[in-house]
């Protein structure tokens, strides 16, 4: 396939003629939820969205560089090692954020928490800077180096 209009001036009417052409063909082979991943270089085949959207950014931005194996949009490697099929739209992208994350271990991990017996509440972010300068105090068991008993000592003049 000649994609030598990808290096063409954005605003000529062979590339947008590309881009016609390469969102038909995306749309036609791997779209899901009439929404496909768009591969500007802002996005970099990483965010999903609808064709109008696609189009203005590959117009606006142009493609990511070097993809020119639209292996994300429906064109086979020769050795076909990839497959398109296994791509898939989180269903509830669009609804809200997805959270796969341990935001709960990572604050305790982060101000020494674990022996604050008291569970961490992700919507309640409430907190005064006492109430971790003692939970810190309290979960750890072990006492500061040289360093840090210099300046506990200066925050405490």
């Amino acid at each position: 396939m000649d994609m030598s209009w990808m290096d063409l001036p954005r605003v000529s009417v062979d590339y947008r003629n590309g881009v016609e052409t390469f969102l038909n063909l995306a749309f036609a082979n791997v779209s899901q939820e009439n929404m496909i991943l768009c591969p500007c270089k802002k996005c970099v085949n990483m965010n999903w969205h609808i064709c109008e959207v696609v189009r203005e950014h590959l117009v606006i931005s142009g493609f990511v560089p070097g993809y020119r194996k639209w292996v994300f949009h429906g064109e086979l490697t020769p050795r076909k090692a990839f497959s398109t099929s296994n791509l898939t739209y989180p269903s509830n992208f669009h609804r809200g954020s997805l959270r796969e994350d341990d935001m709960g271990g990572m604050l305790c991990d982060a101000f020494n928490m674990h022996n604050y017996h008291q569970p961490v509440r992700e919507d309640n972010c409430d907190f005064d800077t006492e109430d971790f300068t003692e939970m810190g105090r309290r979960g750890c068991d072990e006492e500061p180096n040289g360093e840090a008993a210099k300046f506990y000592t200066l925050l405490n003049d």
